[in-house]
């Protein structure tokens, strides 16, 4: 699957921003479980984690799915990341503190009880080189600009089950976020 991506994205003139992220099964729950030969079996969840690099700017996109029919448990941990980024890309404005949009997602995630499971902070910037300032994390008092694109990327990492991230890049404006 990774080499695929790869492919289509040379084929379109771009080539990959950093190592392509394929990981099923139990080892979704790695945040950075590169490809491996590890087959995709019906009912795993799989993350999916690239971007591409064109003209010297990257990009960063990640999108968590299951090979088949999801279970409940899967279902909800999905509804629950989805909403948590929903929450985050909401408080998005130039001049909101990283800690407060990184807040926006932690919170939600730890009100619905898998805060332990969120091993990594929110997002960070992202043009020239795939993890800039700032980093949308917990203790990071530095404020939003506007013109900044920031990604907005929570998860869910359970070991021994499975990881859920989803990941959308933001321009910071004035009025707030716009998903690129």
């Amino acid at each position: 699957m990774a080499a695929e991506i790869e492919n289509r994205l040379r084929s379109l003139g771009a080539r990959p921003a950093f190592r392509i992220i394929v990981a099923s099964g139990k080892r979704s729950a790695l945040p950075h479980g590169y490809a491996t030969k590890k087959v995709i079996r019906r009912g795993d969840l799989v993350v999916i984690d690239f971007g591409a690099l064109y003209r010297g700017f990257r990009s960063d996109f990640t999108r968590t799915v299951v090979a088949g029919k999801p279970t409940a448990r899967q279902l909800k941990i999905m509804a629950v990341v989805k909403e948590a980024q929903k929450r985050a890309i909401k408080k998005v404005k130039a001049g909101v503190r990283c800690a407060e949009i990184d807040r926006a997602a932690r919170g939600y995630i730890e009100k619905s009880g898998f805060g332990k499971y969120f091993v990594h902070s929110t997002g960070h910037g992202i043009c020239r080189k795939t993890h800039e300032a700032p980093k949308l994390s917990r203790k990071n008092r530095r404020k939003v600009s506007a013109g900044k694109v920031i990604t907005i990327e929570p998860g869910i990492y359970i070991k021994g089950f499975g990881g859920v991230r989803i990941e959308d890049m933001v321009l910071v404006t004035p009025q707030g976020a716009r998903i690129l």
